[in-house]
């Protein structure tokens, strides 16, 4: 992906964190099995879904929490199939074959709507295509997206760990966020794997304004990321 695709996900990401509340909040499954077996009223997850594709601006993070973990409780493909279904899409967009590309992406974008990975990628073909409803669009949609899976845990505990529905989830938040993992250890739960991620970053304040840049090497700090990757329910929940 391009820098230009990066810095729009960059202050995607930036105008998320500078609005979600501190205080993480516990998953409600009840609520989200409520919201897939209700098909009628306002609250229920189609009616949600359908405010997503068109108004996502709209919606509240606890209304996008439903939209993203209710994934957990639907049949559909499952993430092999899905990656599958996206190879077209992919390499289009490695060709630079944008305008084929966002047709693809519309397509699928139809049948997967809250495919984190498919967004991104969307969102890049839009921005070489100079299309900016798409853009807008798919910016609110992202934006609602990730203020729902931060508000559920920053993912500096493993009590506050930052929930995804995929593992390839699990790296597109990473790579939204600008978080280069070293080194993962993995621990099984109940309904979900906890990876505990050593995160490096680039330190610039030290020597900053002081040092020639020809002979400055900068400083790298490590700091810790708990992703739980949520499996989903077993029939008959």
């Amino acid at each position: 992906m391009s820098k230009k695709h990066i810095l729009t996900l960059t202050f995607v990401i930036t105008a998320v964190l500078s609005s979600f509340a501190q205080n993480s909040a516990e998953l409600d499954t009840a609520a989200l099995r409520k919201a897939v077996e209700d098909t009628t009223s306002p609250e229920g997850y189609k009616a949600l879904l359908k405010k997503f594709n068109e108004t996502p601006q709209y919606l509240y993070a606890n209304e996008g929490a439903i939209i993203y973990y209710a994934k957990l409780f639907q049949k559909g493909p499952d993430q092999f199939q899905r990656m599958a279904a996206k190879r077209i899409f992919s390499d289009l967009m490695l060709q630079k074959r944008f305008d084929e590309a966002v047709i693809e992406g519309e397509r699928l974008a139809k049948t997967d709507p809250v495919n984190l990975k498919l967004l991104v990628m969307l969102m890049a073909a839009y921005i070489e295509t100079k299309r900016e409803a798409g853009i807008n669009l798919t910016k609110a949609k992202l934006q609602l997206l990730s203020n729902a899976i931060l508000s559920k845990g920053k993912g500096n505990t493993d009590s506050t760990t930052l929930k995804v529905t995929s593992v390839e989830d699990e790296y597109t938040i990473m790579a939204m966020l600008q978080l280069n993992g070293k080194s993962r250890i993995s621990e099984s739960r109940n309904n979900s794997n906890i990876d505990h991620w050593t995160i490096i970053t680039k330190d610039d304040s030290k020597g900053w304004g002081l040092i020639d840049k020809k002979n400055y090497q900068p400083e790298y700090k490590e700091s810790s990321l708990f992703v739980e990757v949520l499996r989903a329910p077993d029939p008959g929940y």
